[in-house]
This record gives structure tokens, C-alpha cells and sequence, in this order.
């Protein structure tokens, strides 16, 4: 049968009805896709998901050949109908490799062939965004409207970390009408020329001038027009001009802000080459995007200046956000496409338990991102914007975590009790904590206690809740004299305080406490002095001043003294204050 014979709704119904003889499906789809007019057909979108359930199910109906695929993407330049035709195809195979494996309906469907999914390597290079953002707004969007709505969703099911919910605000802000600012299309018509990158980095490269600045403000802002995949050079050239100067600080705010909407611009185009370039430049390395997306924690390898940074830390973070989902995406593909076999040893336990790993070590990279470093000494704000930005992002990854696995995770590998307040006060979603806090003063580890007991009292200091203060009755004051008369052999609380610095570090959280709960007060009041009572006198170690032990018995005399001078303030005023919130 010759493959212009009949129309594309006969070819659908032919391969729906799994018609086989002698008709060569591929050719003729391959010749379709080819000259295909605009707008798309409506049951093209149809004719190849036929097409590619047929791959699987039939064994006369095969898969179109890698090498195939690879020419249609070879030049990316320009976007052509047989170029968007062919993505679908691609992420419509892809798609069904892995639903075969994960979806009851086509997993108990029977004599299924066995194929290979079309290589992460190919698909990096092609521009999926760019054609995206080309078929949504192609002749209004009318020339594609059939198979937009699949070619959408196929995207976001395969490459979830170009759906970024931040990205899209903010190109809605710039294409509102109602901000005309953002037309920068109409404000800087003049530069609507081709400017090489020798001229791009010659008019960049004089930022520092007062004349130039304006300069700067228009080039960044003509670069923002430029929407093909060929901008990657100018991208590559923005960059390694003016992120040096940005990290020394010495980037003009206007510049700066205007750098970072053209960032936003180019991330909507190529993201996956942007976010390599970016990191590239910001470690002096020549990684791959593969590179990345194995190991994301790379991006904590680059310039330390990034971190105090007010213009570049916001990129940073949103690179780490999309290699972070990214990397998980893939492993769970991974999993599906290459352990389908429900047999297999490695299960779907062992995969989040990968994914939840990685996650926690990007957690504790980045809150010890927020300690004080001794340059933060003399830029104190910059200090605090930056925890507060660090702070948004983790709450983002907690809020995500809707079993609350990953909060439980970091809590029980502790971390600095220095940044306790910080994390209390910045982080709205570690109120969770207190559903295992309980569990976590019970660890053997005593300074997993004394965490639990810092961070129990911060989070009741914030949240003076009824619940809150019946586990501080229960289980966070007397975890403090378990610690100070530990169990002894016999299986009795010891008699005399065991002086330790978990003590000395433990005793000053209770002040909080205090603050939270001031009809608690005399309770704690009576606990300080069972310890004091428990600890030898100070005045039988003078003269023995220099022995670490005695010294660590009158630090602990001292923390006392001051921790009980101020629980007795909060004490004094609890006819007139009532913080519990029933």
C-alpha cells in the first residue's frame, strides 16, 4: 500500500485497529512529520501515540532508528514544524518506556517488547524550552494548538526542573501589560541589531564608567529580545564579564538588577546550558550538565563570595533548585528504565532512600552556609540576607516534603546548635520538629539530647502553644536531669550532677522556655536547683583553679547563677502574662 494512499485519519485508524500489512508506518510517518502544514492536524498528536504503542506491542511496527532522530536536531537555529513533530514523538516513546513499567493497566498487558529509551545526551542538546516557548506563542498559538496540550505535559513528566514555578512568575511580571517597564522590546528599539560577542564584551567590559553604566543598563536590556537558541554566546559572554565584578561587590545596583532579569531571560531559552555556564564560571571548572545533575552538591564548590552576595545568591539557589530536582527525576528514571524487574534486590526503597541522602547533605551544606565566617564581621547584613534567602529555600524543600522525612533526617544528624534561633525564627515550617521531639531526646547520644532540648525550648519560645508545653513537662525537663544524674549501674539516677559541657550548653535554652511558658517557671527553677544542689561548692576548689574538671564545675555554677537570675524574672511576671495559646 503506498504510504500517500490514504489520509492521516486513515492512518490512525489503521494503526489503532493494529493494521501491519505491507504498510511501512515509519516511512510514511517520518514523511508526514516532513511536510506537514499549519496549523497541525488534530489527529496527528493521536497518529503518533498510536504509532509509538504500536512499537511496543507489534513486532512489524518499529521505533525510528537514534541516528534518525539525532539529524532533525542537528542545527536548532530555527524551530521547523517537523522539529516540534519529532520532540513529540521522542518524549511520547520516552514516556511510555517508563510508563510500562509504573502504571498497572499497561504494566499487565502481555508479550510487551523490550525497548530502549532515546539517550539523555540527545535530548540536553535540544532546546525543549525554547520550542516550548515557540509553539505557545507561534501565530498565537494557534499553528500548534493540537498537540500543545501533550507536548506540555510530556515535557513536565520528563523534565520536570524546566517548570519552575519561579521562572514563570516572573516572565508573567515582565509580559504584563499593566508594567510597561518591562518592555524592553519598544524602550530599547535602537539596539535591535546584531551585536557580536567581541562588541558585547567590549560595551560590557567598561561597567566601572559612569557613562558606560547607562550603556550597560541598554545592551543588558537589548539581550533580552534576543530569543534563539544561538544566544548561548552571548549568555557565555554576559557572564564571564560582569560575575567577577559582581562578586567583588562592585557592580552597580542598576547594572546588577538588570544582569539578573537578562539571567531570567536567557534561563527561559537554554536553561540546562545556562546553569552549566553559570557554574562553570563560578568554580573555574569545565563541568558537564551530566556532571551536575549526578552530583548537584558540585554547586557548593563554587567562589565562596557567592554566598554573601545579594545579586548572584538568588541565581545560585535557583540552579541548585532545578539540579536538585532534576538529579531526583533522574534517578527514579533511571530506576524505572533499568530495574524493571520487581525480583531485583534494589527496590523502590532503596531509590528514596538515595534521593532522601542526597537531600539531607544539601541541607547541612547549606546551613553551615549560615554560620558567622570572620569576613561576616564587618558585613553584618549581608550575613543576614543571605540566611534569609538560604532559610526561604529550605522551607521550600520542607513545605515539598509532605511526609516531613527530610526535616526528620537533618534533626536527627543535628547541626550547629548556633544556628537553632536562626533556623527557629527564619524557618516557618520546623514547627514540625516537635512531632518527633520527644523521640529524638530519647537518642542515646546525649548530644542529640541537648539538640532536641535547644531547639524544644527555641520553637516554644516562638509558638507558646498548649500542646508544646505538655512536652516540655514530659519529656524536655526531665531529659535535662537525666542528663545532669545519669542512670548508674544499679539502674538508679546517680545521686551526685554529673558535671559535662552537654550541661553547660543545655541549661541556657530553658531561659526560653521561661519566656514561653512563665507558670513553668518555678518548675525549672526547682531543676536548676536539684543540679546546683547535686555539684560540689565553688569554694572548695580555690587554689585548684587550673584543673579542667574544676573549671568545668564553676562554668556550670556560673550558667546556673544567670539562667536562674532570668527564669526568675519571666517568673516574677506570670499573674500579669499569659502566653499559652490553647
Amino acid at each position: 500500500m503506498s504510504k500517500k494512499s490514504f489520509n492521516l485519519d486513515s492512518f490512525y485508524q489503521l494503526l489503532k485497529g493494529r493494521v501491519f500489512h505491507n504498510i511501512d508506518y515509519q516511512s510514511w510517518l517520518l514523511e508526514c512529520m516532513k511536510n506537514a502544514k499549519l496549523p497541525i492536524h488534530p489527529k496527528f498528536g493521536h497518529v503518533i501515540n498510536e504509532f509509538v504503542l504500536s512499537t511496543f506491542l507489534a513486532d512489524q511496527c518499529h521505533k525510528i532508528p537514534q541516528d534518525t532522530v539525532n539529524a532533525y536536531f542537528e542545527d536548532c537555529s530555527t524551530i521547523s514544524t517537523s522539529q516540534i513533530l519529532m520532540l513529540l514523538y521522542v518524549l511520547t516513546f520516552n514516556d511510555y518506556i517508563i510508563a510500562f513499567r509504573t502504571e498497572p493497566k499497561l504494566m499487565s498487558m502481555n508479550n510487551i517488547k523490550e525497548q530502549k529509551a532515546y539517550t539523555g545526551d540527545l535530548l540536553d542538546r535540544v532546546p525543549i524550552r525554547f520550542i516550548l516557548n515557540h509553539v505557545e506563542s507561534y501565530q498565537n498559538g494557534n499553528a500548534y494548538k493540537s498537540i500543545y496540550s501533550n507536548l506540555l505535559a510530556l515535557a513536565a513528566n520528563l523534565y520536570p526542573e524546566l517548570f519552575d514555578i519561579q521562572s514563570f512568575l516572573i516572565q508573567e511580571g515582565k509580559y504584563s501589560t499593566v508594567d510597561a517597564l518591562w518592555d524592553v522590546k519598544a524602550v530599547y528599539k535602537d539596539w535591535r541589531r546584531n551585536l557580536t560577542v567581541p562588541e558585547l564584551e567590549q560595551l560590557l567590559g567598561q561597567w566601572e564608567t559612569n557613562v558606560s553604566m547607562v550603556v550597560d543598563v541598554q545592551v543588558l536590556s537589548y539581550l533580552e529580545t534576543i530569543v534563539t537558541v544561538d544566544s548561548q554566546n552571548h549568555a557565555l559572554c554576559m557572564l564571564s564579564t560582569l560575575v567577577p565584578p559582581s562578586l567583588d561587590g562592585k557592580l552597580d545596583t542598576r547594572i546588577a538588577e538588570v544582569f539578573t532579569s537578562t539571567w531570567e531571560t536567557f534561563n527561559r531559552i537554554i536553561p540546562h546550558t545556562l546553569w552549566t555556564m553559570t557554574i562553570n564560571i563560578l568554580t573555574t571548572e569545565s563541568y558537564t550538565l551530566n556532571d551536575l545533575i549526578q552530583d548537584p552538591h558540585i554547586a557548593f564548590k563554587c567562589d565562596p563570595r557567592i554566598f554573601r552576595s545579594e545579586q548572584l545568591l538568588p541565581i545560585w539557589l535557583h540552579i541548585l533548585s532545578c539540579l536538585r530536582t532534576t538529579s531526583k527525576h533522574r534517578i527514579w528514571k533511571r530506576y524505572h528504565t533499568f530495574f524493571p524487574n520487581t525480583t531485583n534486590q534494589f527496590n523502590s526503597r532503596n531509590v528514596l532512600a538515595l534521593a532522601n541522602a542526597q537531600d539531607t547533605v544539601m541541607l547541612q551544606l547549606l546551613l553551615e552556609l549560615c554560620l558567622v565566617k570572620l569576613h561576616d564581621k564587618q558585613n553584618i547584613n549581608g550575613l543576614e540576607k543571605s540566611r534569609k534567602s538560604i532559610c526561604e529555600f529550605i522551607h521550600s524543600i520542607f513545605i515539598d516534603d509532605r511526609e516531613s522525612i527530610l526535616i526528620k533526617i537533618l534533626h536527627f544528624q543535628t547541626y550547629s546548635t548556633d544556628l537553632i534561633p536562626m533556623v527557629v525564627e527564619l524557618i516557618p515550617s520546623i514547627y514540625t520538629v516537635f512531632n518527633f521531639l520527644s523521640e529524638l531526646t530519647r537518642q542515646p547520644q546525649v548530644d542529640k539530647q541537648v539538640f532536641g532540648i535547644l531547639i524544644a525550648c527555641h520553637l516554644c519560645e516562638k509558638y507558646p502553644l498548649e500542646p508544646y508545653l505538655i512536652t516540655a513537662e514530659k519529656h524536655i525537663l526531665p531529659r535535662l536531669l537525666r542528663i545532669a544524674f545519669p542512670i548508674t549501674r544499679e539502674g538508679q539516677p546517680s545521686n551526685a550532677c554529673v558535671p559535662s559541657e552537654f550541661l553547660v550548653k543545655a541549661i541556657p535554652g530553658f531561659v526560653h522556655l521561661a519566656r514561653a511558658f512563665p507558670h513553668f517557671g518555678p518548675n525549672i527553677l526547682r531543676a536548676f536547683e536539684d543540679i546546683r544542689k547535686g555539684l560540689p561548692e565553688p569554694r572548695q576548689f580555690i587554689g585548684q583553679e587550673g584543673n579542667s574538671k574544676i573549671i568545668l564545675v564553676l562554668q556550670l555554677h556560673k550558667v546556673l547563677q544567670d539562667s536562674k537570675a532570668l527564669v526568675q524574672i519571666e517568673v516574677d511576671k506570670m499573674d500579669q502574662v499569659n502566653k499559652v495559646t490553647l
